[in-house]
């Protein structure tokens, strides 16, 4: 199976409660194709760096990760985003986001040969942004259209607009066949983070996935009518909450591909056994997130998902 992450690509700067610095590539479609890359799985990153020191680092980290960069675009008249994410002393992040405008002539992107055994993730603000939205309305679409599955993350975490960007939250919602986001993801689009009322507000279809992760006190998701609540075992020891829901997409995708499922059966209908897999791997990898000042799920994790 191979995937396709579509989003912004960062330069993360994580300051600990210690005063340590480090910088990590970062943003979360980033996040999410360093996990599956580590996992043993084929993925494509899509998005757009300056001719930078930063994107130099960001790449090299990428590549190493095992991440194909072939569709990565370099622009000289963009620079690197930055995102400088504070942590106290219980895990918790605060993020700072700085980047430029994206050039007009960006997305020039020859797009790749999709089939049923593709993945295309987007998500963040990058899939808020008009110039992004030039590219993701067509390239989703042909997603769909080739029987690729469509998996969408809202991640807003600042700077977002409810009176002018909730309706392309919506539209994202609508062109995706899984949508995973935070209870405050939702919070901060509808005001409201009822799983059952962000489905009707979305107006998403009977054969569509939402699922909402409430940090450490359940999972649950809301597929062909019903709700289901997944219970999350207690973390005593975070040390950082940076990177965990991406992690958790990762971990859901990456067993999603181990199980070899499709979009007809997410259609036709995935049992709740299944569905138990899915949703209990991501909830481990974004643990194992959690228990580390970094980004990433740790090699002990990225080899047991092999196997999962």
């Amino acid at each position: 199976m191979r995937f396709y992450t579509c989003g912004e690509i960062l330069l993360d700067l994580i300051l600990e409660p210690s005063e340590t610095l480090s910088a990590v590539a970062g943003g979360s479609q980033v996040n999410m194709a360093m996990n599956l890359a580590k996992s043993g799985k084929q993925v494509t990153m899509i998005g757009i760096l300056g001719e930078d020191g930063p994107a130099e680092l960001i790449l090299k980290r990428l590549k190493s990760s095992g991440v194909d960069t072939s569709l990565i675009l370099r622009e000289a008249a963009y620079k690197t985003g930055l995102a400088f994410a504070s942590i106290d002393n219980e895990g918790k992040a605060v993020f700072d986001i700085y980047k430029s405008e994206i050039p007009a002539t960006a997305f020039q992107i020859s797009t790749p040969a999709l089939d049923e055994q593709c993945v295309v993730s987007f998500g963040s603000l990058a899939a808020l942004n008009p110039a992004w939205q030039s590219f993701l309305f067509p390239f989703d679409t042909e997603a769909r259209a080739s029987g690729s599955l469509v998996f969408y993350d809202p991640n807003i975490r600042c700077g977002f607009s409810r009176e002018q960007e909730v309706d392309t939250v919506i539209g994202n919602m609508q062109r995706a066949h899984i949508i995973r986001g935070s209870d405050e993801d939702f919070e901060t689009v509808f005001g409201n983070s009822s799983i059952a009322e962000v489905a009707t507000k979305a107006s998403l279809s009977d054969g569509q996935l939402l699922i909402i992760t409430r940090g450490s006190e359940a999972t649950e998701y809301f597929y062909k009518g019903n709700v289901i609540t997944f219970p999350v075992p207690a973390l005593s020891d975070i040390k950082s909450t940076v990177g965990a829901g991406d992690a958790f997409n990762a971990g859901f995708l990456a067993a999603w591909s181990n199980l070899n499922l499709s979009t007809k059966r997410l259609q036709d209908g995935i049992p709740t056994e299944t569905l138990a897999i899915l949703i209990g791997t991501g909830v481990s990898f974004a643990r194992d997130v959690c228990q580390s000042s970094g980004n990433q799920i740790s090699d002990a994790m990225a080899e047991r998902a092999k196997s999962f």
